[in-house]
């Protein structure tokens, strides 16, 4: 050590008491720093769990009536539903329910929404229009800012919610036409979009499966009556026609 005067021995040993520190606070982390890094790894999981889910549903759901999650009645589902985002950290959940497209949350989000659908059929078929009217705007916001994993992420919850509304939306004409004309003008949206975009794939995968949704409710339109108009309760139109 005879080449290092006292200056350069303390700088050592400041280097020393730092490189120690460092080791101590991110190679064995404790208490705080472990329970964070344990949230985030919970987080992960059911951001992955739900992210199956999701590629599940959309490969395998068709425009008949669907089986049911085994969490049928509205209560259990929502309780399902509400129990799944209780699993994480607070600070977590507010990140799940406010996540983009793209985002590591966004499927577990739209995991969520979808399970607090209600039962009842009106209800439940308001709920699949907000729901497919978020995905349109989401991807139309992620275009304008350039992000075309957040535009293929949204559409792909789209695809999935079609289909989903398709097997809900029952034989009713009434809900069958409204269904339909509201796909329409989703369809419209989506190939103005793909116009801007033309080299986004998932813009003419959305307007696909759209434009073969319509046609099936078409199909089944022609075969249907209705039993009471559109966001009308069905007593009170029979109570009309007495």
């Amino acid at each position: 050590m005879s080449g290092y005067d006292d200056n350069d021995r303390f700088a050592l040993d400041r280097l020393e008491d730092m490189l120690d520190a460092f080791a101590e606070a991110r190679l064995m982390p404790r208490g705080p720093v472990l329970s964070r890094i344990r949230a985030n790894v919970l987080a992960e999981a059911a951001a992955a769990a739900a992210s199956a889910a999701a590629a599940t549903r959309l490969q395998f759901a068709e425009p008949q009536r669907a089986p049911r999650l085994a969490v049928s009645s509205p209560f259990t589902r929502r309780a399902f539903a509400f129990g799944f985002a209780a699993m994480l950290t607070i600070g977590t959940s507010a990140a799940v329910f406010a996540a983009p497209p793209g985002s590591p949350f966004y499927n577990a989000r739209v995991y969520i929404e979808t399970l607090a659908l209600p039962a009842q059929v009106d209800a439940r078929l308001e709920g699949h229009e907000r729901l497919l009217q978020e995905r349109i705007a989401e991807a139309e916001a992620a275009a304008a800012r350039g992000d075309a994993h957040g535009v293929a992420a949204a559409l792909t919850a789209y695809q999935a919610e079609v289909a989903a509304a398709s097997a809900d939306v029952g034989d009713d004409a009434s809900r069958l036409a409204h269904l339909e004309d509201m796909l329409a003008k989703h369809t419209a949206v989506l190939t103005a979009l793909a116009a801007e975009l033309p080299e986004q794939s998932s813009i003419e995968h959305a307007i696909d499966a759209s434009s073969k949704a319509i046609a099936k409710l078409k199909a089944s339109g022609s075969h249907s009556h209705p039993t009471h108009a559109p966001g009308e309760p069905q007593g009170r139109q029979q109570g009309q026609q007495r």
